[in-house]
């Protein structure tokens, strides 16, 4: 699979291949772009566990949250990055035992709500 995270992704195919395929094709993807990252293999698994839940459709509000963040002007590939920055801050937690994996899960939704293009913007390095 040639993954390019600014074009949407066929969901049955997607969660067809297994993970370490997925991320294979998100490694590669920047390596073809030549965009230099300090752990391409937690960036590319970052990527990943966004665009499974993408893949879900409306079962998990990802797929909304990333519609609503293009709409506010982000392209695709920015808000896999958005959506993901709320992810990594939530298992970043959930390492250092902050509250219960329902806790997590809870927070983590309201977080993609109020996740904004401009929040994102602003919090961006």
């Amino acid at each position: 699979m040639n993954y390019d995270p600014l074009h949407d992704l066929d969901p049955e195919a997607w969660l067809a291949l297994d993970e370490s395929t997925r991320i294979d094709s998100v490694e590669r993807y920047h390596r073809r772009r030549k965009i230099r990252l300090p752990n391409a293999t937690l960036h590319a698994t970052i990527h990943v566990v966004v665009e499974n839940q993408v893949a879900l459709g409306d079962q998990f509000p990802a797929k909304a949250v990333l519609e609503r963040l293009m709409s506010e002007g982000l392209d695709r590939h920015e808000a896999i990055h958005a959506i993901g920055s709320v992810l990594s801050r939530r298992m970043f937690n959930a390492l250092k035992g902050k509250g219960s994996a329902a806790d997590l899960n809870a927070q983590y939704v309201e977080e993609l709500g109020q996740l904004t293009a401009e929040s994102w913007r602003k919090s961006a390095p």
